[in-house]
């Protein structure tokens, strides 16, 4: 009769053991799935990396096909310029800032602030310059006009700017460096990033 009576230890031991190896198999299992789920996103993630960078030649192309519309010259850079010259000379601060991209993609730089908008870049003008006297005689140097990228019709602009205020009696010019970079907008090319000091 003992031989009949099971352990109930013994009878539950491999009932157990049956039950932690079905729950570390699954654990096991659940383990392999994120660990798969990972090395996949990490190869799509790498893959795309490589294909950016030595298929960027495609990414340039679909680029240019995209903004085809949006081509300009290096010349009608120059006229921008010119433009916003002419603005500032006739104490228009509006006609100046026709110049810069008015969506929230420029950027004006400087050694105090970085400004994130076209109307903050505007205001900061007219606070800074209120009248024709304060806005005195604005003149670029341009050092060099160049594609940053002509496929993506993405310009930059190096040089020197200088303002001559004659109403004071010292004659003071304000002076300093700039670079500018310009993208291809409907309305031809734009600033979209100003780097003044």
């Amino acid at each position: 009769m003992t031989k009949l009576t099971a352990n109930p230890m013994n009878s539950q031991t491999p009932n157990n053991n049956t039950t932690e190896t079905g729950t570390e198999k699954k654990g096991t299992n659940s383990r392999k799935t994120w660990i798969l789920a990972i090395f996949a996103m990490v190869c799509t993630i790498i893959s795309f990396i490589y294909r950016y960078q030595s298929g960027g030649s495609d990414a340039v192309s679909n680029i240019s096909k995209s903004q085809s519309v949006f081509a300009y010259t290096l010349d009608d850079v120059n006229k921008v310029l010119d433009y916003q010259l002419k603005g500032w000379n006739d104490a228009n601060i509006d006609v100046f800032m026709s110049g810069y991209i008015k969506d929230s993609s420029v950027r004006f730089i400087t050694d105090k602030k970085v400004k994130t908008s076209w109307q903050e870049i505007t205001d900061s003008y007219k606070k800074g310059y209120p009248n024709k006297d304060a806005m005195g005689k604005l003149t670029f140097h341009r050092d060099e006009i160049r594609w940053v990228n002509e496929a993506a019709y993405i310009a930059q602009v190096i040089g020197r700017w200088e303002v001559i205020q004659e109403h004071k009696p010292t004659h003071d010019t304000l002076s300093g460096r700039f670079s500018l970079i310009f993208v291809g907008t409907p309305e031809g090319p734009k600033i979209q990033i100003d780097h003044t000091w």
